[in-house]
């Protein structure tokens, strides 16, 4: 079984857009599932204020050069790709990102501070997840 996250993607011309990512789980038990161990590099937590990046604007893109998995702790975060679309991470909710993926993050629509909390993985491009 797996779980899918919506993701940052690469279409042909290698320019950021949606996708999906899907994460192998396993069923303990009929309200519980897990991976088995992924290797992450390392965990870190964000506070970021309601307001665009300081000094990047609101066209700004940016790439992390490492894939990770981020969640919206509290408030919520926009994200632009180079494909022009914009999709909003509510509290709670995850997504993964292709460490060559060209983004725009911002936190200007949140009337709350955004805290988020990733998971980055080895190398510079994708990770495979284990299964």
């Amino acid at each position: 079984m797996d779980i899918k996250y919506k993701a940052f993607a690469m279409d042909a011309n290698q320019r950021s857009t949606w996708g999906e990512v899907a994460i192998p789980i396993k069923e303990v038990t009929p309200l519980y599932a897990e991976t088995v161990k992924q290797d992450g590099a390392y965990w870190g937590i964000s506070l970021n204020q309601p307001a665009e990046p300081v000094g990047g604007g609101p066209d700004e893109m940016h790439l992390t050069n490492q894939p990770r998995i981020v969640w919206a702790m509290s408030g919520h975060l926009e994200n632009k790709l180079q494909s022009g679309e914009v999709r909003r991470s509510a509290t709670g909710e995850g997504g993964y990102v292709h460490g060559l993926a060209l983004h725009h993050s911002t936190f200007a629509n949140s009337r709350e501070p955004v805290i988020t909390l990733s998971l980055t993985f080895p190398g510079t491009v994708n990770y495979t997840f284990k299964s």
